[in-house]
């Protein structure tokens, strides 16, 4: 069988999901080795995984031989590992957000396109048999012409610390809610004109004394010439579950995507009619779009084919977000110049 060899780079909760999948449930992925600056992270996740560690990803290019590269590491780490990557002919499979900023994100796409090099982003709801069922919906027409995309992503906790600095993550619409800007835009397939947000710290007053453009809850709506409203609505910490859902709204219907209550028996007690524990997190929500989509990065490159979601669609999304801490700076819309 031709498999397609790995370098994880990145032994975090995202890292080890794409980990696992390619040790346990994707023959065609082969991982060899895990990379991480925490040695001991590193040196953890080698040890259940069955790999070689490093701590530098310029150690792996030098001993291992492989032929793509799976990045999970932290978004302001992206431009370095992609050049790096692409300059030795390795495809790239990365994580979102796909960058801190439109600068470092077009840089990479330079990089990518010279090398020819086979890239995709890690846009898994595209992938979630859920989401992906509702959008085929919408290409059937059964719901008629879109009127409103709303997607929802909320999480029970607050972030870790290096995201609350919007020098080093793009901030919570880009780390949170990536993914919800990417369902909407592809959703509706089209340009959008404009955006405006609004957001607010409510309860993370700790991270506003560290960084006072610090945001835990917020309103992104996107605005379509001749299309539907563009909603996107986060938080973080909620505390009472991890929160994704999407509604669909047409002229001739609507589909409601997701639920906040996880997937296991529901207990009734005299107190309680009926009480079912909330969604724990995003890994086992979305645990099939994780697998899928690795499978289908897989498939493209055995198949030479050309991967999807692509780098244009994690840029697209870095120009939402940009232009979103604008539109958040200034207090009225902003509109999207360039797409």
């Amino acid at each position: 069988m031709e498999k397609v060899a790995f370098v994880l780079v990145g032994a975090g909760r995202a890292g080890m999901v794409h980990g696992r999948n390619l040790v346990h449930y994707i023959p065609e992925g082969e991982l060899k080795a895990v990379v991480d600056v925490d040695a001991a992270k590193a040196q953890e996740a080698a040890g259940e995984l069955g790999v070689r560690w490093y701590t530098s990803f310029d150690e792996a290019l030098e001993k291992e031989s492989f032929d793509a590269v799976c990045i999970a590491s932290l978004t302001f780490t992206h431009r370095d590992i992609v050049e790096k990557a692409a300059g030795a002919r390795k495809h790239i499979f990365c994580e979102k957000p796909l960058a801190q900023n439109l600068e470092e994100a077009l840089a990479m796409k330079r990089a990518v396109e010279a090398a020819g090099v086979k890239f995709q982003i890690g846009f898994m709801r595209r992938y979630d048999p859920e989401v992906r069922r509702a959008w085929e919906m919408v290409q059937e027409g059964l719901i008629g012409d879109l009127v409103l995309v709303k997607s929802t992503g909320r999480g029970p906790g607050l972030p870790p610390a290096w995201i609350w600095d919007r020098a080093k993550s793009g901030g919570m619409l880009a780390e949170v809610s990536s993914h919800d800007i990417d369902a909407v835009l592809w959703f509706v397939q089209k340009k959008p004109e404009r955006v405006f947000m609004e957001a607010k710290n409510f309860k993370s007053p700790e991270a506003r004394t560290q960084f006072p453009d610090f945001y835990d809850h917020y309103l992104l709506t996107i605005a379509f010439l001749d299309g539907p409203f563009g909603v996107v609505d986060g938080g973080c910490p909620v505390g009472y579950a991890y929160d994704a859902r999407m509604e669909i709204l047409g002229t001739k219907g609507m589909i409601r995507v997701g639920e906040t209550e996880g997937r296991g028996p529901v207990l009734y007690t005299p107190e309680k009619k009926a009480v079912r524990d909330t969604q724990a997190g995003w890994a086992l929500r979305f645990r099939d779009g994780y697998l899928e989509e690795l499978k289908a990065f897989i498939r493209a490159v055995l198949a030479d084919t050309v991967p999807t979601p692509s780098l244009e669609d994690g840029l697209r999304v870095v120009r939402v977000v940009e232009a979103g801490h604008e539109s958040l700076a200034l207090g009225q819309p902003v509109a999207i110049k360039e797409w």
